[in-house]
């Protein structure tokens, strides 16, 4: 059984997204097994998205993310984070397959994308050390 962190952005909580997007995880067999109201600071969404420093969307990534409360959720199931980054489709919501998570939930776009979620195993083991240091 893996462990997968997902955000869900500030964009898609103020449209009131959450529950919806938390049932599609749920109903794909995944098991929230920590869920928690989060309100990130410019340095904690700074140290979050490290390894996007450097990058031109790196401020407004920052900005989107303090812009409002997340939802922060610890998911476990079969294969976790490949089924949770495939139900959430393309990075880029105008791009993503309808009946994934960025396009039936979609915003703005950009780093306004609705969700976010660990990468690989080592992302999500040291995304929720992160929060668990919150």
């Amino acid at each position: 059984m893996e462990m997968t962190v997902v955000l869900i952005k500030p964009d898609a909580v103020a449209m009131g997204f959450t529950e919806s997007i938390i049932n599609r995880y749920v109903a794909a067999g995944l098991r929230v097994s920590a869920r928690g109201t989060y309100r990130m600071t410019a340095d904690e969404a700074k140290q979050f998205y490290a390894e996007h420093k450097g990058r031109f969307y790196f401020a407004a990534l920052v900005l989107a993310m303090t812009s409002g409360p997340i939802e922060v959720l610890f998911l476990e199931g079969e294969n976790a984070v490949q089924l949770v980054r495939n139900m959430n489709g393309a990075t880029d919501p105008s791009k993503a397959a309808p009946g994934t998570i960025r396009h039936d939930f979609r915003s703005v776009g950009g780093p306004f994308n609705t969700v976010h979620a660990s990468d690989s195993l080592a992302s999500a083991s040291r995304e929720r050390t992160l929060f668990r240091s919150w």
